[in-house]
């Protein structure tokens, strides 16, 4: 993987394009999975539209995979050229009145870049991201190095409560990323209809903000070519029917991560097993 993340991003895509026909056609990685993901989420699309998106989202995974591991040889300077970071205007305004920021966002695109926005804004100064710890440890070391180029803290999942809450009464603002469009790990009572279907929602971010402080923002993705993304915070506000639940803005977050996905479906994770339709390793 080191060496592998010393080319150029140029012979990466090509190797992305060599892997792209192994993992969907000979492969056929969760090939099940991603057409019924697909055929539920877009009833009104035609099957030459789903199959269209279907292979667009494997030439993306590919993509997303080289671009992941580029990160242990990317220079700033070049990741500076290939990510543009809209409206910092907003976590540094939440700082200015000493609250913290939650960023909520969703595997679309290469989510391994998107820390690049904690150098784009001037505050808050201290940045976290939530990890949830990977058996594998050599795969696990790896994913955390991939992660320390940027200078934020790596929190367990286990450990967010008491890590923010002591940050918190320390008293200086910060911004905690949160992948938050996962499977929950249990089956919970809240849920939310999410591109047609139902979906139950992991209010964790929302319940952690309450008391810590902090302003929940969602970060909107668009990948504008292959390599080149733009990241836009966006303030979350509920409408009057997502004001009704106990959780408003998690509501909030379900309904801008689907416009955001029905912009570029390609771009989000189809693969991951959102709605449990059969085990993680059917393929």
């Amino acid at each position: 993987m080191r060496l592998l993340a010393g080319l150029p991003l140029c012979v990466l895509y090509f190797v992305s394009d060599l892997a792209y026909p192994i993992v969907y056609y000979i492969i056929r990685y969760r090939r099940r999975l991603v057409r019924e993901n697909l055929l539920c989420s877009f009833p009104e699309k035609s099957e030459k539209e789903i199959l269209r998106i279907e292979r667009a989202f494997y030439r993306n995974l590919c993509d997303v995979f080289v671009e992941a591991f580029k990160c242990l040889g990317i220079t700033d300077e070049e990741m500076l050229r290939r990510v543009e970071v809209l409206n910092c205007e907003l976590p540094e305004s939440i700082a200015a009145q000493g609250k913290n920021v939650f960023m909520l966002l969703g595997h679309l695109g290469c989510w391994e870049w998107y820390q690049e926005v904690s150098v784009r804004y001037r505050n808050p100064k201290k940045g976290a991201e939530i990890y949830k710890q990977i058996e594998n440890r050599y795969f696990s070391s790896l994913i955390r190095e991939l992660r320390s180029r940027w200078d934020t803290e790596q929190i367990e999942m286990q450990q967010t409560v008491r890590t923010l809450l002591k940050w918190n009464a320390e008293g200086e603002p910060f911004l905690c990323g949160f992948i938050q469009d996962q499977r929950p790990d249990t089956k919970i009572k809240d849920k939310v209809t999410f591109l047609n279907q139902v979906t139950y929602l992991s209010p964790g971010s929302e319940e952690i903000a309450r008391k810590v402080n902090a302003v929940l923002v969602y970060l909107d993705v668009e990948k504008t070519r292959r390599g080149h993304y733009r990241l836009t915070f966006i303030p979350m506000e509920p409408t009057e029917e997502e004001q009704q639940e106990r959780f408003p803005l998690t509501h909030c977050f379900w309904r801008l991560i689907e416009q955001n996905i029905r912009r570029q479906p390609e771009l989000w994770l189809w693969s991951h097993n959102r709605w449990c339709k059969w085990e993680l390793t059917e393929v």
